[in-house]
């Protein structure tokens, strides 16, 4: 619940609010923030200067779906964040008026098209409705729709067990990365039994 503090006239927002999380214009937005500040170094607190917010943490709160984002931000927000313009307006929409078909009403073909082929596609291998994916499966789904080389989250059967190992030899790996010297020592223990392809 958002409430108006009238002694100090702030925003304040519950904790536990985020009516918004599970939006497709939070989740957008939340992989636009992330990809602006790994892929381009742009930090939220200077996406809200760029918006004319005073602080940062209204696009906290709005990546998070804890408040809606506001329709007349979504066009400059999807600019500075290299999200596409249409998708990012009509995932607004959605959010604000959740009971209104934006995609059919506005959405070109192809938007149209893919809008409801993948979802169909997605509850054809789950044979059950998207809304049963598990946390594990939403989340790997989010990291692989905010990567722009999807294909790089993706392991061929021969490379699990591979990346399972290294996964429990170095627990933190997926977190911290591995060091220049675990790598150089892979490629010395692999080259010691064959080709290792490029160097």
């Amino acid at each position: 619940m958002i409430l108006k503090d009238m002694m100090n006239g702030h925003l304040k927002i519950a904790k536990d609010d985020a009516a918004y999380r599970d939006t497709a214009a939070a989740k957008l937005l939340s992989q636009g923030l992330i990809m602006a500040a790994t892929e381009r170094g742009l930090s939220q607190r200077a996406i809200a200067k760029l918006l004319g917010y005073k602080q940062s943490v209204v696009l906290s709160h709005m990546a998070l779906g804890r408040v809606p984002i506001p329709l007349d931000r979504a066009q400059q927000l999807a600019e500075i964040l290299l999200l596409s313009p249409e998708t990012f307006t009509l995932a607004v929409l959605q959010q604000r008026h959740p009971s209104v078909r934006w995609v059919e009403m506005f959405g070109t073909t192809e938007a149209r098209r893919r809008d409801g082929k993948l979802v169909r596609d997605i509850e054809a291998i789950l044979d059950t409705t998207i809304d049963h994916l598990s946390d594990e499966q939403t989340l790997v789904m989010r990291e692989v729709a905010a990567d722009r080389n999807a294909a790089n989250r993706w392991l061929s059967v021969h490379e699990i067990p591979v990346i399972a190992l290294l996964r429990t030899i170095r627990p933190r790996m997926c977190v911290d990365g591995i060091s220049s010297e675990d790598v150089e020592a892979l490629r010395k223990a692999l080259s010691e039994h064959g080709d290792t392809g490029p160097s």
